[in-house]
């Protein structure tokens, strides 16, 4: 079925979610960097720049022990284990922890330290990283998803970092799934609300449509409602399938009722004020204003007679009899016997005789 969940993926190295689309890290896979035999487990790393430079258990320790440092904030043991065991006095510590990546463990493949400092909120060796050794913020792992996709999920005060940063609130994965779509996904509306408010794109199209498809199709209420307020497209089809099916699948009468309800009422709310304004202008005599506001709300209500007829009078007063006899013949298609309807028809006939 459209929009269903990604298949359940597994790892014989580290614990993940039961979906593609929900990435969490292991809770305490690593060993404690702090423990005693790190000492000698260095010894036996001779001058490594790269991962490519050790031994495959050596660079699986060295993984574990910059990883968890990582997820610990331990900043000073971290910068340690960059200089001295990663960059080993070479001066290239940026390339030398960029390089240094999760392999072969699934879903997690490619995972850089960025990847498990931003998650697990390590606010301080996000700095480190960004700030001083000016590590890319839109690094990514097998998947393309970057540090700022797994901080949206886990850490909000990371997330907002790495925003404030560079970090791109549009990038996709390679599946096409943006942040939004993560954070729809999960429910989260603190994150919706930030990458938002940071200029995300509300309307990005992955197989699983829309941010708003994928919160309407986990019921999702709050998410659904921040993406409307900030003019999602509720009509939007993606495969043949709009929000409001994908709600109705999902069997959220609460979700249904603001698809079908809230668009509507926003669409009236508009209306109205388009009207309210032109009605202004044009009892302030200002008709080239009050006619825009007109046309503009005629394309929210196009069936709205009264619409055209104050319109007609726009044109009559500008001394555009096509356009004002075209207006109140539309008005009296619209309703035949309203007395102002054939008005506007005589005044529009008359204009364009004398004219």
């Amino acid at each position: 079925p459209p929009f269903a969940r990604r298949p359940p993926v597994s790892s014989s190295s580290l614990p993940l979610s039961d979906s593609k689309l929900h990435p969490l890290l292991p809770s305490s896979p690593l060993p404690n960097p702090q423990n005693p035999t790190m000492s000698s487990s260095t010894d036996a790393m001779a001058s490594p720049c790269s991962h490519d430079q050790f031994d495959e258990p050596d660079r699986e320790r060295v993984l574990n022990y910059v990883f968890q440092a990582a997820s610990d904030d331990e900043l000073s043991i971290f910068k340690e284990l960059v200089m001295i065991i990663l960059d080993n006095g070479r001066g290239r510590p940026k390339e030398a922890i960029e390089e240094l990546r999760v392999e072969d463990v699934g879903q997690l493949e490619g995972f850089s330290a960025l990847h498990i400092a931003a998650s697990k909120g390590s606010l301080g060796v996000c700095r480190y990283l960004v700030e001083e050794l000016l590590v890319d913020v839109d690094l990514v792992d097998k998947e393309g998803r970057t540090p700022l996709l797994f901080a949206t999920y886990h850490n909000g005060g990371t997330a907002e970092y790495l925003l404030d940063h560079g970090a791109n609130q549009d990038k996709a994965d390679h599946d096409g799934s943006s942040l939004l779509h993560y954070a729809a996904e999960l429910g989260n509306c603190e994150m919706v609300e930030l990458l938002l408010a940071k200029g995300a794109y509300v309307d990005p199209v992955s197989a699983y449509g829309t941010p708003l498809h994928v919160a309407a199709g986990k019921g999702h209420y709050g998410a659904m409602k921040i993406l409307l307020d900030h003019n999602a497209d509720y009509n939007k089809m993606v495969n043949g399938v709009t929000p409001l099916i994908v709600a109705t699948d999902a069997k959220s009468m609460k979700c249904i009722k603001l698809l079908v309800k809230g668009p509507m009422l926003k669409r009236e709310i508009v209306t109205s004020g388009l009207i309210s304004r032109g009605s202004n202008s044009l009892k302030n005599k200002d008709y080239v204003v009050a006619a825009k506001l007109y046309s503009k709300a005629m394309v929210l209500d196009p069936d709205d007679a009264v619409l055209f007829s104050d319109r007609s009078l726009c044109w009559l007063q500008l001394g555009d009899g096509k356009k004002a006899l075209l207006d109140a013949n539309r008005c009296r298609k619209m309703r035949p016997h309203w007395p102002k309807a054939c008005h506007r028809q005589g005044e529009a006939r008359m204009l364009l005789k004398v004219t």
